[in-house]
């Protein structure tokens, strides 16, 4: 459940006459080589996961079926019940969901991915081995990023964006499906950091703390309702701050706070202490417990404890055990200056806290604590959590980190009777000094990995199948054992894996064309199971196409479609050869071709200096007398060199479209290297548009590299779906 900024491909619809499988609902996608569509959604899919176990014998995978239903699910309630914008509002097309068995979008063990299309589109990506309560949470949480994207991708430029959307993106898990509660189980990632702050940028080095985060827009929405968190996106879009200033987001939730006739100080200070005392929840029975540090009293003031100084809008919960049974405690905090502060103090006694017995004070930013904050009548109670939250600053400077610096302050408390008089000790106090240093972190977001077993096909051939799996932590499991055999659910055969730390495996010996089933169970020493077996996965061992294509490349779909249709062949040894570079004249051949054109060897000949008979000659000379290509001044073409990516979608666009001409300027090219004057601009703009084109979006294009035949079938897979999109 990742953000990613990956803007590279494009629509998905079927167009070609190419290889069509037995269910009629299954089309040809773009993406992946299969696609089934719902109402709003695309799902794309390749002949892997259409091997799949089909068990209610309707034309779809399970698996297919699972993400379709979970799609429109999630977007009923984002759409239908929250009132979000769809994203896909105003476009004759879907949004893109793609099954990435291959890892292609995925980083190794990451549940989902959200990005955008070179055409601007949201898409996701979905790890489609994990079990159903996996698959639909994670359609549900990748969907309301995409949403996000819909509205603005700006937000994803910038650490505290993205930390914003995956917390309300856990958040809205819950909402698609409340009995799941995958979101609890974050929760620790925020509990164990509450001094950094709900606005952070910095989170803690190896932590999931963004997704932990869930637990303030889960308050926010309990606290008000649940249209809350969308009026705090919507503000956040529209405000005109720029997404580096870190007072973007804060003056979004402020803003929304006000107009809920809230004071924002107040509303963070609730929320510190429903934390304290989880009943506040609606499933607050579920949680664990808040991050709390044991304190001591003292006759003196004590500096905090620095590894822990809250960051603004974060809390330090300090707990003073009462184990000589006194009445009374007392607490005092010099606080730095120019920060507000909230400090409240609540007793505790058998196992829980008691908020309506409480002491809270807010201090001002040019304020001081000017008497003793006293908690009485304690009734012999077991101990008095100290809950304290630097808010709000005037916050000067650059704004770049206001939320991630840390506050130090002195505290005094004591126990005692009631009475005491404290009042010079406090005449006498100074207050500290400002802010200490940066909160420990990184900007980098992370990537939660699934707890389940999951099993995931690395390869396979005409007579094995190779594996891997993620590595789980529980500390019960000594080895696996991987059962398979040609029924479901009926294992007859086993490869067994020694040692815990193996993450990968190979069943050998297999019959081509027969279909087996797979599941991995994790054992213990004694040969027990350990938790839940993974999902089962079906594979049909097949020999691979070429020799240097399997069936798991990034390309295959592509390269197999094309080839089906004779317009892409491999050489005679077998091989495809698709990381070799493509020269001029089997570009030609190859998009000629892909026209269902076969112009005759004897008419169209000797056109160039250097090309006179040879094989490719009747497709050169053909684009030459069609206007496609003109050569060079000197007389020739050069067949055999090299083509380019610019040059490539020149003579893409020439053979398939008309009106595109050189040195066209392009209102807008999102490349860095890329010049909106240059001879190939209207190329490249057009190439964006239709959604074709694999480099990253924002990043760089490289014109002058070559292309390879992989990628070349790639693009012109995609724009040959795109362009009957198009024309019909």
């Amino acid at each position: 459940m990742k953000i990613t900024t990956v803007y590279s491909l494009g629509l998905a619809l079927s167009f070609l006459s190419f290889s069509s499988v037995s269910a009629a609902s299954i089309e040809n996608g773009l993406i992946k080589k299969n696609a089934y569509e719902t109402d709003y959604f695309s799902i794309e899919f390749s002949d892997l996961i259409l091997d799949q176990m089909d068990e209610d014998d309707n034309g779809l995978p399970d698996i297919v079926d699972t993400i379709a239903e979970a799609a429109e699910h999630s977007r009923d309630v984002v759409i239908n019940d929250l009132n979000y914008l769809d994203p896909m509002e105003g476009y004759d097309r879907k949004l893109i969901v793609v099954l990435d068995d291959k890892d292609t979008y995925l980083s190794s063990g990451a549940m989902g991915i959200t990005g955008l299309l070179s055409n601007g589109d949201p898409f996701v990506a979905i790890d489609p081995w994990m079990v159903e309560s996996d698959l639909q949470i994670t359609m549900g949480h990748e969907y309301l990023h995409a949403v996000q994207f819909g509205y603005d991708d700006g937000f994803a430029s910038v650490s505290q964006g993205i930390n914003w959307a995956e917390a309300t993106a856990m958040w809205v898990e819950d909402l698609q499906y409340d009995s799941n509660n995958d979101y609890v189980y974050y929760i620790p990632e925020y509990f164990n950091y509450v001094d950094y702050s709900v606005f952070a940028s910095l989170l803690p080095s190896g932590s999931l703390y963004e997704y932990g985060l869930n637990i303030w827009p889960r308050f926010l929405s309990e606290y008000f309702e649940n249209d809350v968190i969308k009026d705090i996106w919507e503000a956040y879009f529209d405000s005109s701050t720029d997404y580096g200033d870190d007072r973007k987001l804060y003056n979004a939730v402020n803003g929304v706070v006000e107009d809920h006739d809230n004071d924002l100080r107040t509303v963070y200070r609730d929320f510190s202490l429903w934390n304290l005392d989880l009943s506040q929840y609606e499933e607050g029975n579920n949680y664990p417990d808040v991050y709390t540090l044991e304190a001591e009293t003292s006759s003196d003031y004590q500096d905090n404890d620095t590894a822990f100084s809250p960051a603004l809008f974060g809390t330090n919960y300090l707990y003073f055990d009462n184990s000589d049974e006194d009445n009374t405690f007392y607490f005092h905090l010099l606080k730095p200056e120019g920060i507000s502060f909230a400090v409240t103090l609540v007793p505790y006694d058998n196992g829980s806290v008691d908020l309506s017995e409480k002491e809270s004070l807010i201090l001002e930013q040019d304020g001081e604590m000017d008497s003793i904050l006293d908690l009485g009548s304690l009734k012999n109670a077991d101990g008095v959590y100290a809950v304290l939250s630097p808010l709000d600053s005037d916050f000067d400077g650059d704004h770049e980190s206001d939320f991630d610096l840390a506050y130090s302050y002195k505290f005094f408390a004591q126990y005692g009777d009631s009475g005491e008089d404290y009042s010079d000790m406090i005449s006498s106090s100074t207050v500290t000094t400002e802010t200490t240093e940066e909160k420990e972190g990184t900007s980098e977001s992370s990537v939660p990995l699934s707890d389940d077993l999951v099993l995931t096909v690395v390869n396979y051939d005409e007579d094995s199948v190779s594996f891997s799996w993620n590595r789980l932590t529980d500390s019960e499991i000594d080895s696996y054992e991987l059962r398979y055999g040609t029924e479901s659910g009926d294992y007859s055969d086993e490869l067994e894996i020694d040692h815990a730390y193996t993450t990968a495996g190979t069943v050998s010996g297999l019959s081509e064309g027969e279909k087996y089933y797979f599941e991995l169970v994790a054992l213990s020493s004694s040969g027990d199971s350990v938790g839940s077996p993974s999902s089962e996965v079906s594979v049909t061992p097949q020999e691979w196409i070429f020799t240097d294509v399997s069936y798991l490349d990034e390309q295959y779909d592509a390269i197999a479609s094309l080839t089906d249709e004779g317009i892409f062949a491999g050489y005679s040894n077998g091989s495809f050869k698709p990381d070799d570079t493509i020269n001029r004249a089997e570009l030609l051949k190859i998009l000629v071709e892909g026209r269902d054109l076969d112009p005759s060897a004897s008419t169209y000949k000797n056109c160039f200096t250097d090309v006179g008979t040879e094989w490719y000659a009747k497709y050169v000379c053909y684009a030459k007398a069609e206007g496609w290509v003109t050569g060079y001044s000197d007389g020739s073409f050069r067949p055999g060199n090299a083509v380019n990516k610019v040059e490539a979608l020149k003579i893409l666009f020439q053979v398939y479209e008309a009106g595109l001409q050189d040195g066209a300027s392009s209102s807008a090219l999102s490349y860095s290297d890329l010049s909106q004057t240059a001879w190939y601009a209207s190329y490249v703009e057009k190439a964006s548009e239709l959604g074709i084109l694999s480099e990253t979006l924002g990043g760089t294009f490289a014109p002058s590299a070559s292309r390879t035949r992989g990628e070349m079938a790639e693009e012109l897979y995609r724009y040959l779906v795109v362009e009957e999109l198009i024309k019909e």
